[in-house]
């Protein structure tokens, strides 16, 4: 479904009631677990406290094979994602559905460091959302469960998406825990969005990684040559030696490249029609760079 516009709304105002705070609760689908995983999945619901909320999910194209181990979880194939739009296009859909609203994940730092790189990747400006994480909304306001795993919690709170492990369904649960978390003090009418934020809040989208653009002196000429072979549209073939293969040479088309934590990728369409990620500081040497003209 695709999402109704609500870009232009303002952030939301801390000392705003909670019950008059907007929120958006969303789970992503990946192809791992390590926070340069893909998204294959998104669902969100954007909501205020008590309703029903709107609904925002699609595929989506991961650029790469879906491994074995993370379909086992999901259930969501390559031919799945086969024609779904890729992610830059799907977090711009995200980001406008989520603007001016509090993000809701359960365990969310591993969400927002996937959305962040994945951000950070599609050459995208991080919005300034708050996060609020459900498992921290759990042992605040609902103490005493056997574990706080997603599962877990809704059980014990009688919720039941309906299917779990994926993204809309796993949303889903984590807005109803969050509901019933912060609702389970009587006085919770008069408790500000500060109040929550306080005792519940994760990470900022962003705040776990390290972006920095300045490309060391030693890499300059591999990142020029890039550039070139990007404004061209051109193929690109370099000696790389990274992974297990040892030193090999690799044909490429260069999309973009992007800095995270101080290392500086490489993005490219490689010969499988997948897109894969590359150091920049593991290109030994570019062989040749073709426009096909």
């Amino acid at each position: 479904m695709s999402p109704t516009g609500n870009g232009s709304k303002p952030a939301e105002k801390h000392d705003a009631p909670i019950s008059e705070a907007r929120f958006c609760a969303f789970d992503l689908e990946t192809t791992g677990l390590s926070s340069f995983s893909r998204i294959v999945e998104v669902g969100a619901v954007r909501f205020t406290v008590g309703d029903e909320g709107e609904h925002f999910q699609t595929l989506v194209d991961p650029g790469c094979p879906i491994p074995g181990g993370a379909m086992s979880v999901h259930g969501i194939t390559d031919e799945m994602v086969a024609g779904a739009p890729q992610a830059r296009e799907v977090l711009e859909e995200l980001v406008e559905f989520a603007a001016g609203c509090v993000l809701v994940a359960h365990n969310a730092r591993y969400d927002v460091s996937v959305m962040s790189t994945e951000l950070v990747r599609a050459g995208m400006e991080l919005p300034p959302n708050d996060v609020i994480c459900t498992i921290k909304a759990s042992k605040r306001f609902l103490p005493q469960m056997p574990n706080y795993r997603l599962q877990t919690v809704a059980g014990v709170l009688r919720i039941d998406p309906g299917e779990w492990h994926r993204a809309l369904s796993d949303a889903v649960a984590a807005k109803q825990i969050f509901e019933k978390a912060v609702t389970a003090e009587e006085c919770w009418r008069e408790h500000s969005l500060s109040y929550v934020l306080e005792r519940c809040a994760a990470s900022r989208l962003g705040a776990n990684i390290e972006t920095d653009e300045r490309v060391p002196a030693e890499l300059e000429e591999v990142r020029q040559a890039i550039g070139e072979a990007i404004d061209c549209e051109a193929r690109m073939t370099f000696v790389y030696s990274g992974g297990k293969r040892g030193r090999w040479p690799t044909e490429v088309k260069p999309l973009s490249t992007f800095s995270v934590k101080g290392a500086h990728y490489l993005e490219a369409e490689c010969k499988d029609g997948y897109t894969h990620s590359f150091r920049l500081d593991k290109i030994i040497r570019i062989i040749s760079i073709e426009t096909g003209e």
